[in-house]
C-alpha cells in the first residue's frame, strides 16, 4: 500500500475509484500525492490529479473516467467517434514543469529525477472502456495495466532509466511544498492524530490514533467510515447504521469493567469516526502465560468473567470472541472489543468459556478448569457461582505449582503449604495422609485421588460451598487442587482426632443418640443447602468425646465410596432414591451397624432385624417409625422437611 497524501477532495467518483485503486495496488515505498498543486514560474499552479513518486521516476497521472471505445493519437483523441481533448499533452507539460523546477533547485553533483505524464483511463470502475493507441509507447493506461506501467522499467519514457534515490524523492516532496504540513492535516480528525492503519477495505478504517489536546497523549482507535467509497449506496448506509448501533451499546455500557470508553460520533460531511479509547494490553492471542503466576492467571480469570456479568446485567452480550478482540493487559485487565449483541446469554458464556479454556487449565485448579470444561459445552451459566469461587480461591493464597510431578511420600511439600507426615491408609484409586500445615503449625488430613475425571465436576461446586460452611459436625475443607504433572487430586481438612464410629470398642446407648441427633441436624442443614454427602458410613463418622463429625464428602476411601450402599441397601431400590434419602439411609444404617455390631456383611435384612432387637432402646415410637421407614425406603424428603421432628428427636 503506498503513502496517500490527500491535498484536496476528488473531484468525482472516477478520481476517488481510481486513488483507491492507486493507493491499494502500489507499492509501500511509493508516495501517492491526489490533487495537487505543481507551481509554475509565473506563479500560477497547476493542477494534477495524481503524482506518482515510484521506483523508476516521478509521474504525473491525469484520471479520466471515459466510458466506451477511446482511440488515442500522437495529436488527437476520439471517444466513440467524438472528439476529446488530449490529456496526455497536457499532463507531459506538467511534468516538463516540474522537472524545470527540479533541475533549478537540484544541488551541484545530484541529477534530476525523470519526470513524465501519464493518463488513466478508469472507464466505470475498471469497466466499460477499449483503449486503442495509434502508438503503443504513448503513456495512457487502463486498470489492466496502470499499476505495472508505474512500477516496472518499461513504463519509463526515458532514454536512459535510472533508479530514483531516497534524496531524489526529498527533493521532489520538497518542491511540492508544505507536504509534511497536509500530511498532518489529513491524519488529524479534530483533537486526534492517525498513527497507523490497522484495516482497510473499501469505505471502512481502522486506525491506531492518539489524543492529543495539549500537554499529554492518550492512545485511542478510530473506525472511519467514508460513504462515499462504497459502489452502492445501501452498503454505506447498513455501514453507518452498524457503527450508530455500537456507539449507542458503547454509551449504554459505560462504566461496565471489560468495556472500552468511547468518545461521541464524529460527523463532519465526508466520513464518520467513531473514536474507541485503545484497549490496555495487548490480544490474548499473543500474551506470554508461561510468564504468568497462578495468582495473575485467576486474576485475569476473575476480571474477565465480571466485565461478562456486568454486560450481561445491562442486557447485552459480547459475540466477538476472537482472541484478537480479547485484550489482557500487564496487570490483569480484561477488555473486549467486539461487543456485537448477537447472541443470547447462554451462548455467549458458552462462547466465552471456549475462549478462556486454556487460560483456566495453566491454573491447575481443578474445580475452575472444570467449571470452564462444563460450560464450553453449554452444560452450565453460572457465572456468579465462577467468579465467587475465584474471589475465594485468591482470598486463601494460591501458590504456583513446581513444574515437576509430584511424589507422595513422607516430608512432601504439597501446594507450598501442607507437609505430609504420617500415612493412614491406602486402596486402589486413594491414598490417606495426616499432614501438617507448614506456617501455621496445625495438624491436617490430605487425601489423594486418582481416576477421578469423570465425576470431579460434580463435586467441584459441593467442595466450594462446604469450604465456606460452619457446623460442629461438618468437617471443614482447607484446600483441594490438582497435582502437578498429573490428573491426580488432593483434598486437605482439618485433622480431626479422634477414632471412626466401626472402630469405636465401647459408648452409652445415649451417647449414640446424642451422636445422631447431631449428625441429624448436620443432613438438615446442608440438604437445605443442595449440599449432600453421598458417602455416609461407620468409616466416614468420626466420634470425639460428645461430638460426631461427617467427614470424607463425595469422595473417599473405597470401602466407602464405592460399598457401603451395597452392604446395607437393596441395590434396585438404592438407584430409585434420591441423594437426601440415600444420605439418611447411610445415617440410619451406620448407627444401626454399629449398634447391633454387624460389620461389613450387614444387608437390610439383617439392619431390620437389629433395628427390631434394639426397639426397646428407642425412648419414643416415632424414632423407631421413621428409622424402619428409612430402611425400607418409604420415607420421601421434602424441601424444608425437619429431620428432628420427623424421628421424634425435637427438643
Amino acid at each position: 500500500m503506498a503513502k496517500h497524501i490527500s491535498f484536496n477532495t476528488p473531484v468525482n467518483d472516477a478520481e476517488r475509484w481510481a486513488f483507491t485503486l492507486l493507493a491499494d495496488e502500489l507499492p509501500d515505498d511509493y508516495s501517492l500525492l491526489t490533487n495537487v498543486e505543481i507551481p509554475s514560474r509565473s506563479g500560477q499552479p497547476l493542477e494534477v490529479d495524481a503524482l506518482v513518486i515510484g521506483e523508476w521516476g516521478v509521474y504525473v497521472v491525469d484520471v479520466k473516467g471515459y466510458i466506451g471505445r477511446l482511440n488515442a493519437g500522437m495529436h488527437a483523441w476520439s471517444l466513440d467517434g467524438r472528439d476529446v481533448d488530449n490529456s496526455l499533452a497536457k499532463a507531459n507539460y506538467v511534468a516538463r514543469v516540474l522537472a524545470g523546477k527540479l533541475k533549478y533547485k537540484i544541488p551541484v553533483g545530484v541529477y534530476a529525477p525523470w519526470c513524465q505524464g501519464m493518463v488513466f483511463v478508469t472507464g466505470r470502475k475498471g469497466e466499460e472502456i477499449e483503449l486503442e493507441k495509434d502508438d503503443g509507447a504513448l503513456s495512457i493506461y487502463t486498470p489492466r495495466q496502470i499499476v505495472e506501467a508505474l512500477t516496472q522499467e518499461w513504463g519509463l519514457t526515458a532514454p536512459r532509466k535510472h533508479m530514483i534515490t531516497e534524496e531524489q524523492k526529498a527533493m521532489v516532496l520538497d518542491t511540492i511544498g508544505q507536504v509534511a504540513i497536509v500530511e498532518q492535516r489529513n491524519h488529524r480528525i479534530q483533537d486526534f492524530i492517525k498513527l497507523k492503519c490497522l484495516f482497510i477495505q473499501h469505505g471502512l478504517e481502522i486506525w491506531q490514533a492518539e489524543y492529543s489536546p495539549g500537554g499529554w497523549t492518550a492512545p485511542w482507535l478510530l473506525k472511519i467510515l467514508t460513504p462515499v467509497e462504497f459502489t452502492e449506496p445501501e452498503q454505506a448506509h447498513a455501514h453507518e447504521l452498524t457503527m450508530r448501533d455500537e456507539f449507542a451499546r458503547l454509551q449504554s455500557l459505560s462504566g461496565c469493567s471489560g468495556v472500552p470508553y468511547c468518545a461521541p460520533l464524529i460527523q463532519d460531511g465526508e466520513q464518520l469516526v467513531l473514536p474507541i479509547r485503545m484497549p490496555r494490553g495487548v490480544p490474548m492471542n499473543i500474551v506470554e502465560y508461561d510468564r504468568l503466576t497462578t495468582y495473575q492467571l485467576l486474576e485475569i480469570l476473575r476480571r474477565s468473567v465480571t466485565g461478562l456479568q456486568q454486560i450481561h446485567r445491562r442486557g447485552f452480550t459480547v459475540g466477538g470472541w476472537a482472541e484478537n478482540c480479547v485484550f489482557i493487559s500487564a496487570i490483569g485487565d480484561v477488555e473486549y472489543i467486539d461487543i456485537r449483541d448477537n447472541i443470547d446469554s447462554s451462548q455467549d458464556i458458552m462462547a466465552y468459556a471456549k475462549c478462556f479454556l486454556k487460560v483456566a487449565e495453566r491454573t491447575h485448579q481443578p474445580r475452575v478448569t472444570a467449571w470452564y470444561r462444563l460450560a464450553a459445552r453449554g452444560g452450565t451459566v453460572d457465572i456468579d457461582g465462577l467468579r465467587c469461587d475465584l474471589s475465594a480461591l485468591m482470598q486463601q493464597g494460591v501458590c504456583d505449582s513446581l513444574d515437576v510431578a509430584f511424589t507422595i511420600a513422607s516430608a512432601a511439600i504439597l501446594d507450598n503449604h501442607y507437609e505430609l507426615q504420617g500415612f493412614i491408609a491406602k486402596t486402589a484409586t486413594s491414598e490417606l495422609w495426616q499432614g501438617r500445615h507448614i506456617q501455621g503449625q496445625y495438624p491436617v488430613g490430605i487425601s489423594f485421588y486418582r481416576e477421578t475425571e469423570c465425576h470431579w465436576p460434580s463435586l467441584c461446586s459441593q467442595f466450594v460451598s462446604l469450604s465456606h460452611l460452619y457446623h460442629p459436625s461438618i468437617e471443614k475443607l482447607l484446600a483441594f487442587g490438582q497435582l502437578p504433572k498429573s490428573d491426580d487430586l488432593y483434598i486437605v481438612r482439618a485433622w480431626e482426632d479422634g477414632v471412626s464410629l466401626d472402630e469405636l470398642e465401647s459408648y452409652e446407648p445415649e451417647q449414640l443418640k446424642i451422636w445422631f441427633v447431631q449428625l441429624l441436624g448436620a443432613l438438615q442443614y446442608l440438604h437445605q443447602l443442595d449440599i449432600y454427602h453421598g458417602a455416609i458410613c461407620p468409616k466416614n463418622i468420626i466420634v470425639r468425646g460428645g461430638r460426631a463429625i461427617l467427614v470424607n464428602f463425595g469422595i473417599g476411601l473405597d470401602i466407602a465410596a464405592s460399598h457401603y450402599a451395597s452392604q446395607y441397601a437393596d441395590p434396585a431400590l438404592w438407584l430409585e432414591e434420591g441423594p437426601a434419602e440415600k444420605d439418611l439411609y447411610g445415617l440410619v444404617a451406620s448407627m444401626i451397624a454399629s449398634i447391633s455390631r454387624h460389620g461389613e456383611e450387614a444387608r437390610a435384612e439383617s439392619l431390620l432385624a437389629a433395628l427390631v432387637q434394639i426397639q426397646p432402646m428407642f425412648a419414643k415410637s416415632p424414632l423407631y417409625q421413621a428409622c424402619e421407614q428409612v430402611l425400607t425406603f418409604r420415607l420421601h424428603v421434602t424441601p424444608g422437611q425437619d429431620y428432628l421432628a420427623n424421628f421424634g428427636l425435637s427438643a
